[in-house]
């Protein structure tokens, strides 16, 4: 079986998962995390060279505040746990924006932590515009 070189993670769904479990929407992205980094840790296993996780885009700051500052937060902690592991971390997105997690800014140059390797992209308040602007 061959196996891909980059695989892209759009995580979708934490705001239904919450509604689904008896909690307010914005308590769903958090959850999220746990089964991020599982794949994290599977794809790098099998061998996989790059991963892209899409974290949020700037349709979605216009959310309700309590939604933004939850999946706001919930990329942050993703941030971090992924700079825990052996990885080759770069976050992405408009960091001109005030949506624009300040906790990030120092991740928008890509950095080895532990022994480096897999190359893992991190996508926040990203558009088609920005990216093709």
């Amino acid at each position: 079986m061959r196996l891909p070189k980059h695989i892209g993670i759009i995580p979708d769904g934490n705001r239904r998962w919450a509604k689904g479990q008896g909690m307010d929407k914005s308590e769903g992205y958090g959850h999220g995390i746990s089964p991020g980094m599982s794949l994290y840790r599977m794809c790098r296993e099998l061998g996989i060279g790059e991963m892209s996780f899409y974290g949020f885009t700037t349709d979605n700051t216009k959310r309700p505040s309590a939604q933004r500052q939850a999946f706001t937060r919930a990329c942050v902690a993703a941030v971090e746990e992924l700079a825990k592991e052996d990885a080759s971390l770069l976050v992405l997105g408009n960091t001109k924006s005030p949506m624009f997690p300040h906790e990030l800014l120092p991740f928008t140059a890509r950095h080895d932590f532990g022994k480096g390797g897999m190359k893992i992209n991190f996508l926040v308040n990203y558009s088609w515009e920005w990216d093709l602007g």
